[in-house]
């Protein structure tokens, strides 16, 4: 049977406080009343409170309500405080939200309204917690991985931007980690005990995100998501994949997000496209690109810094095993890791972790414990990317990534077969010379290959 929740109630009016732990108790929750800040502390400091409803004025205390919140955050900003108040203003509840609240009701309320923002406080500060002890317990990289210059640079750039509040555009083809870039920002930032999270911008429907992102009606009425996320970081992965529609109400949300004080939370967005294309041929709207792309960071592609594949593979290996619970006793020779340094990488960094798990598992079936160059696929000792339909690799990805990354594996392979020769190229595959050339620059493909 799971423990009953224990929420400390202070208000100088012990009617009020009465009044609230009998409502509270017929719900099944137990509680504690204090009217002044001395009662309150030392209640907090002797037993274990999962939730404060805490009234402003406190007549008679020594703190009054906002500095007995700025003492719970403090010493524990684990327990959710909600403020009450018969006398409030705006500028008392955008203080108290700024300060660490999770919301604030004003006095009278009603027993609904109390009841639904009791559960959603306790709700989110669990999952907040279940993060943090994550967090704790994971050996997880705590930066981008990587040696080259081109990953230094990036992971200065990802420190720094974890000290503003600016909305960030994360560009990079796909499989070169934009999704975990954002999370490194999100972690490194005041942000980490917040939530993170993630929307695929393909997922997206009008109405439902309409709702979603509606922070402007009444507070009693204001979404959960939004009261979720509030105070960490919203992802919204490759958000060329919006539809005009979808795109306004965004752009809408971002213009008016400070409509509704209590919101607080950052913006990161992705794409593996070139969104300045996406706009100029009227697919994304142009207003839209320039409120996400305040600060932009870019992640290279792997074959930009083979240099790092000995690292990339090293802790490949040991994160598979870490997942599994097992030490690892594998290694790589220098020929296996010399090959995988001659391929292109057109999934980069997601294309490598499948293939060095995939090895990891025809190893152990193998009984061997040393990946060796014959043990590289057939597609990485030629040198090209493997156009037939390599299911083990895209069946990780979805459908619109696989298409491009087939799209991707096959023009590059044509591009080796005529030597980099653009029109040869076109006039093979079918295609107009300035159409390749777009679809060279949509699917981010090095006419160097």
């Amino acid at each position: 049977m799971a423990k009953k929740k224990n929420i400390l109630i202070i208000d100088d009016e012990i009617d009020i406080c009465k009044l609230i732990s009998g409502v509270l108790e017929d719900e099944g929750y137990t509680t504690n009343n204090a009217q002044n800040s001395d009662n309150a502390i030392a209640i907090l400091n002797a037993d274990h409170i999962d939730l404060v409803i805490l009234d402003v004025w406190l007549e008679g205390s020594k703190l009054d309500g906002i500095e007995l919140l700025h003492y719970i955050q403090k010493e524990n900003s684990s327990v959710p405080v909600i403020i009450i108040s018969g006398h409030g203003n705006i500028d008392t509840a955008v203080t108290a939200i700024r300060i660490g609240a999770y919301d604030y009701l004003e006095k009278p309320f009603k027993t609904e309204r109390l009841m639904h923002t009791i559960k959603r406080a306790i709700e989110t500060y669990s999952l907040k917690q279940e993060i943090t002890d994550i967090k704790n317990k994971s050996n997880y990289a705590n930066e981008y991985i990587g040696i080259s210059p081109a990953v230094i640079n990036l992971n200065q750039t990802i420190l720094k931007l974890s000290e503003t509040k600016s909305r960030i555009l994360i560009t990079g083809s796909i499989g070169v980690g934009k999704e975990l870039v954002s999370r490194l920002i999100h972690n490194n930032s005041p942000r980490s005990n917040f939530l993170f999270t993630r929307i695929n911008a393909n997922a997206l429907k009008l109405d439902n995100f309409e709702q979603m992102l509606n922070s402007k009606s009444d507070a009693n009425d204001t979404n959960d998501l939004i009261k979720q996320i509030n105070g960490g970081t919203l992802f919204v992965n490759e958000i060329t994949e919006m539809n005009i529609d979808v795109q306004r109400v965004f752009l809408n949300f971002i213009n008016n997000k400070y409509a509704n004080k209590s919101d607080d939370l950052r913006i990161i967005v992705s794409t593996s496209k070139d969104l300045k294309s996406y706009v100029s041929l009227g697919l994304f709207l142009e207003e839209l690109y320039n409120r996400v792309s305040v600060e932009p960071i870019h992640v290279p592609s792997l074959i930009d810094r083979k240099e790092d594949i000995p690292i990339l593979v090293k802790y490949f290996i040991e994160d598979y095993y870490r997942t599994i619970g097992e030490e690892s006793n594998v290694i790589i020779d220098n020929d296996a890791l010399i090959l995988l340094q001659s391929y292109s990488w057109p999934g980069n960094i997601k294309e490598l972790r499948n293939i060095i798990e995939k090895l990891i598992l025809q190893m152990s079936s193998d009984n061997v414990n040393t990946i060796t160059a014959d043990l590289i696929p057939i597609e990485i000792k030629e040198n090209h990317p493997n156009i037939i339909n390599d299911n083990e690799v895209l069946i990780s990805f979805n459908m619109k990534d696989a298409r491009d990354i087939f799209e991707r594996n096959y023009i590059i392979s044509q591009l080796a077969r005529f030597n980099g020769n653009i029109s040869k190229t076109a006039d093979f595959i079918g295609m107009e010379r300035t159409a390749l050339h777009r679809k060279l620059k949509y699917l981010g493909i090095d006419k160097r290959l």
